[in-house]
């Protein structure tokens, strides 16, 4: 029996519930995986709530993001053996002590990445891979705007953007995640809560304006987003923590010539080798110390209401994980 988050019915945390599941042996092209740490996104809480575009037949287990060690191995799989460390992405039933997956959903992991560090960093990683090296690759001396600097998803890419010789521009809501943010990649923080973002950008670019902005908080900063883009800037959306995205006037986009893209990792990961190669540049990073979550907390499966709380305030910092 492994112990599993579940709801029944969609809406608050109430509707959590922790229940004993048999897991079983693995079936053909299945393994057993018994998980050492699962990743919590603001993702999660949009399941719970039935609002991601990914909505599950209940009842279901949640948890998008796990790692672990494999326990069993079904009849023709290959390539994986018990003892094997694996992990693995978008597949509903991280949040679980074990559970049974398929193999063609798993990757090894280097000897270096240790689980907690997997299902902070995977997802993120690989998100901030497309955002900052296929959508826009900002050059050495350019200036790029990223919301949310001090969350899991902003650490990273300040601190890729960084890598990449940008100058980084984070907006947070707390003198406490700006301090935050500082440590890691960012050159100019702003507190939205006490100062206009837009206003201050524009102050630090010389009235220029940033040629694009990675932005995964949405309905509260679309208009300064807007107005503190430069000309032929490339506004690019992920997520919307703080709500969705207003309709986007293409006249209003007209007015600067920007650029607008509502982005998501599905359509960047259709193909194995694609997959592969992000996962490869991103394990390279981290293996190397450019890229690291900063785990800032980690709560165990009993407290999942407080680590739903947790992300759905948006008051942490870095990446929070969880574990058996």
């Amino acid at each position: 029996m492994a112990k599993t988050v579940r709801i029944h019915e969609f809406g608050g945390t109430d509707k959590l519930r922790i229940e004993y599941i048999e897991v079983g042996d693995p079936g053909p092209g299945e393994v057993r995986l018994r998980h050492e740490a699962a990743a919590m996104h603001f993702a999660e809480t949009l399941i719970r709530e039935g609002l991601y575009f990914l909505k599950p037949d209940l009842p279901s287990a949640l948890g998008l993001e796990g790692a672990g060690i494999i326990e069993a191995v079904g009849e023709s799989v290959t390539g994986f053996a018990p003892g094997d460390r694996a992990a693995y992405r978008f597949n509903l039933g991280a949040h679980s002590e074990a559970r049974l997956i398929t193999a063609d959903q798993l990757h090894h992991l280097p000897d270096n990445i240790d689980a907690k560090t997997a299902v902070a960093a995977t997802v993120r990683g690989m998100t901030a891979q497309y955002l900052i090296r296929q959508i826009y690759r900002p050059e050495a001396g350019e200036t790029v705007l990223i919301h949310a600097a001090a969350g899991g998803m902003g650490t990273l890419l300040a601190q890729w953007a960084r890598h990449l010789g940008a100058t980084v521009i984070g907006t947070v809501g707390s003198p406490k995640k700006a301090a935050f943010a500082r440590q890691n990649g960012c050159d100019h923080v702003i507190d939205y809560r006490r100062e206009n973002f837009a206003a201050r950008v524009m102050e630090i670019t010389g009235g220029q304006g940033v040629p694009v902005c990675y932005d995964g908080v949405g309905a509260q900063v679309y208009e300064g987003t807007v107005a503190c883009l430069a000309p032929c800037g490339f506004y690019v959306n992920y997520g919307h923590s703080s709500g969705f995205l207003p309709p986007i006037d293409a006249m209003v986009l007209n007015r600067k010539s920007l650029r607008f893209t509502k982005a998501s990792l599905k359509d960047y990961t259709r193909t194995p080798e694609a997959t592969a190669a992000m996962l490869s540049e991103v394990f390279e990073l981290l293996g190397n110390g450019i890229l690291d979550p900063q785990i800032s907390r980690e709560y165990k499966l009993d407290d999942i209401a407080e680590a739903h709380r947790a992300i759905a305030s948006r008051d942490t910092m870095g990446s929070i994980v969880l574990v058996p």
